[in-house]
């Protein structure tokens, strides 16, 4: 495993930009990304996540939406993350991980799965993930204020 490295779910993001309970851990977290003492690395799949869940969110105004669009997209070129996309042959560990827990939604298990092909933990304010003793079985899942102490 790589030292200091993480794959970032994209709930740390959006605890950015939403201004939660988590923002100032996740805002720390990627500062130290960027300041270069933590490697970050996203997926697509984290991309597509926090773009989907803006777009067919009910709870924002369709008419602030496009701001919070280019704001996404902003924070991620922002952001010095490696982007990873995992081949065809690493998806072998696709069916290992979902029969581990099935309450797991697709694009999340796709973070797990990343972080497991990586061989680094995942770090996530996803209440669901951090408490999977199933996926915690086969990937390391951590959440910020774990990584920052």
């Amino acid at each position: 495993m790589q030292r200091n490295s993480f794959f970032i779910d994209s709930c740390i993001f959006l605890g950015i930009l939403r201004k939660d309970k988590n923002t100032r851990l996740c805002k720390s977290l990627i500062s130290r990304v960027n300041n270069n003492v933590f490697t970050g690395y996203i997926s697509p799949f984290v991309t597509g996540e926090m773009i989907n869940s803006t777009l067919y969110a009910d709870n924002i105004n369709k008419e602030i939406k496009p701001a919070i669009l280019h704001a996404i997209v902003d924070l991620l070129i922002s952001a010095k993350v490696e982007n990873f996309v995992p081949s065809n042959n690493d998806m072998v560990v696709y069916s290992e991980l979902r029969e581990a827990d099935d309450r797991i939604s697709e694009s999340d298990l796709m973070h797990v799965i990343c972080a497991k092909i990586l061989e680094i933990p995942l770090v996530t304010t996803d209440d669901r993930m951090l408490s999977s003793r199933g996926l915690k079985g086969h990937v390391d899942i951590v959440s910020p204020a774990d990584v920052l102490t």
